[in-house]
């Protein structure tokens, strides 16, 4: 090397404003990305809770009549992949595995329904207790008594015979 040549380095100079605005902006997507976050969280939470609150109004309907049968839909949330129905004073029939968990989520001997799968359920509202459903005939042969979540949507049949004083659900089976 010569002794009068001048050796440049490339330098990135970035003045304080700069370098400040750009750590803004990273501030500013971060903070947005946690809302969207936030706000999608409470969108699943409130259609679960929504959930609830409409099929209990259903079986209101259907055990204040004399005799009842209709199908009930509605959306949920994709990330869950059924709707369960438990009776917690008795064993488990057929998924015990399944049951196993659920018992680990609180559960007292008024809850009778829950999502599954838990973790993807809101915190506060996993399980609960739905009134004027005969949830022993509901869980008589499978204990919990699972109804899938289908894309989204779910349908259950509400059933009231003339002489029962509680309302059934059950499953809609698909026909091919």
């Amino acid at each position: 090397m010569k002794r009068g040549s001048k050796r440049k380095l490339g330098q990135l100079k970035i003045s304080f404003s700069m370098l400040f605005s750009i750590i803004l902006i990273i501030a500013f997507l971060a903070v947005a990305i946690y809302a969207i976050k936030f706000f999608l969280d409470q969108k699943k939470c409130a259609e679960q809770g929504i959930f609830k609150q409409d099929l209990q109004e259903e079986i209101n309907r259907a055990w204040s009549s004399d005799e009842s049968s209709f199908v009930f839909s509605h959306t949920l949330s994709k990330s869950l992949d059924y709707v369960c129905f438990i009776n917690s004073k008795e064993g488990a029939r057929g998924n015990t595995e399944l049951y196993n968990d659920v018992l680990k989520y609180g559960l007292t001997p008024e809850t009778n329904m829950f999502y599954w799968p838990l973790r993807k359920a809101c915190k506060d509202a996993r399980v609960f207790s739905l009134e004027h459903i005969d949830i022993e005939k509901i869980t008589e042969k499978e204990n919990p008594y699972c109804i899938e979540v289908v894309e989204g949507k779910v349908k259950i049949k509400i059933e009231k015979g003339f002489s029962e004083d509680k309302v059934l659900l059950k499953k809609i089976f698909k026909i091919s």
